[in-house]
């Protein structure tokens, strides 16, 4: 049971905290009028280049990148020598080759060829455009990585959900 000293309390109005709201608000809406999401045309007047790590097999049809692109160039090893090994269990009579191909690309070898496999740790360039209102924001023709060609063992494996 509350006294009532207490919903006096409750009903008293803080006049600094409003203000402090007013103001964090009017901050906001001058945030959101300097950078709006999207402009009146959404031109490149920058791009900001960022290096990426991944992996590629040129099969008959061609290369094909077996994951995302990763921020740092071990990850991508690990991802790729995870994928050899694998390969190295269901290969048959090429498991071992697959297995030693694994830890050749963990010891720093870009490339290893099994059978008439080509697999490479490559380098992706991405790229964030700049425009005159800040970095552009995703577009409906944007494409994301097929989950069908994501070879990578783990949550984010072919069938297997995000688990982020």
């Amino acid at each position: 049971m509350s006294t009532n000293s207490e919903e006096a309390a409750d009903d008293v109005f803080d006049e600094a905290a409003a203000r402090r709201l007013l103001e964090l608000g009017e901050r906001e809406e001058a945030l959101r009028r300097e950078f709006p999401v999207s402009g009146p045309v959404w031109e490149r007047t920058a791009i900001s280049h960022y290096t990426a790590y991944a992996a590629m097999v040129h099969e008959d049809e061609g290369w094909r990148q077996l994951f995302p692109a990763l921020p740092a160039e071990e990850e991508a090893r690990l991802d790729l020598r995870d994928v050899l090994r694998v390969r190295a269990a269901d290969g048959g009579e090429l498991g071992p080759r697959f297995a030693r191909a694994a830890e050749a690309v963990v010891d720093g070898e870009d490339q290893v060829i099994i059978g008439d496999d080509v697999y490479r740790l490559v380098r992706v360039e991405q790229t964030v455009i700049m425009t005159d209102h800040g970095p552009q924001t995703p577009l409906p023709g944007d494409r994301e990585f097929p989950e069908m060609l994501d070879e990578r063992p783990g949550p984010r494996g072919p069938g297997r959900p995000l688990e982020d």
